[in-house]
């Protein structure tokens, strides 16, 4: 009888390559504290052969294309010391962000659309080793009140057969703060200056991620970006805010969202011209809710539609 293989062990190590596509052995210090993770181990197009036999039945499948996807969930949290990268630096990097530190103070990121970076990525679910190259990803972040806010990547990068290791790998962990559940205590959010009283923000990086396969090439690519979010809170009236108006005209307004407590333990989301769009209701104990979508836009510069604070 084979010996199973335990789900709950597993390790997920993220390192950025210098050469995008060639495999850079991840350390111990680039162990990503992972959650609601979904591992694909193969992943591609199948084309029918299309056969025709005097009998029915079915014909022989070819895998045309092949490559790997890993999905999960990292802690929405700032750093333990101002001027620390945080845990999920390395992740922001390979979804066509960039990352300006600046020592004992803060690390910002922004938008790129040259010089996208890739990872190598190790998960390895009780010593049997999934590989991939050349990744990048999307995130979208969800901060809802009463919950954990989390980070949501998606990862797509080259297929390597599976391996069995020896051991699983060592780990670190130091980079990850724990993050702090959204409520009044914790979390501000600021549209077109006012203060909302949020149940949820939602974010996305709207990444077109797209696996390419041609003669001589095998890469993932990073296509395009739509970056969009959305808002629900408690409506107000016309003399506080006239959403409806604002989403008739397609007003665009700044956007505040700062999560966390004390000096570094912080996460802030900024979009000077967030777009408003066509809101709905909702009710949430008895109270009308309004969901605002939002798309950001960037200035003539370009690459400025948000930033990311820590």
């Amino acid at each position: 009888m084979s010996t199973p293989k335990f789900i709950k062990k597993m390790a997920v190590l993220v390192a950025i390559e210098t050469i995008v596509g060639t495999i850079v052995v991840p350390v111990a210090a680039d162990a990503i504290e992972v959650s609601d993770v979904t591992l694909t181990p193969i992943e591609g197009d199948e084309v029918d052969q299309g056969v025709i036999k005097p009998y029915f039945g079915a014909s022989e499948t070819t895998m045309v294309t092949l490559y790997r996807k890993i999905a999960f969930s990292v802690g929405f949290a700032g750093v333990a010391a101002a001027g620390d990268l945080p845990g999920w630096s390395t992740l922001l990097r390979a979804c066509a962000a960039s990352a300006t530190n600046t020592p004992a103070t803060e690390t910002v990121f922004a938008p790129i659309t040259d010089g996208i970076e890739s990872v190598t990525i190790y998960a390895v679910v009780d010593k049997l080793l999934y590989k991939m190259a050349g990744a990048r990803a999307n995130a979208k972040a969800a901060v809802d009140a009463k919950q954990i806010p989390k980070w949501q990547f998606e990862f797509t990068g080259a297929f390597f057969p599976v391996e069995d290791v020896g051991a699983m790998p060592a780990v670190s962990y130091v980079k990850f703060v724990r993050p702090l559940g959204v409520n009044k205590l914790n979390t501000t959010l600021s549209l077109d200056g006012y203060n909302a009283a949020a149940s949820s923000f939602q974010f996305d990086f709207g990444n077109q991620v797209v696996k390419d396969d041609l003669m001589n090439v095998d890469t993932t690519e990073i296509t395009g970006r739509t970056s969009t979010g959305s808002v629900t809170f408690r409506n107000t009236s016309v003399a506080t805010k006239n959403w409806v108006e604002m989403a008739r005209v397609s007003a665009k307004v700044p956007l505040v969202l700062k999560h966390g407590q004390g000096a570094t333990n912080t996460v802030s989301i900024a979009a000077p011209l967030a777009q408003i769009g066509k809101p709905t209701f909702g009710e949430q104990n008895g109270i009308q809710m309004i969901t605002v979508p939002l798309r950001f836009i960037p200035s003539d510069a370009g690459n400025d539609e948000w930033s990311i604070t820590v």
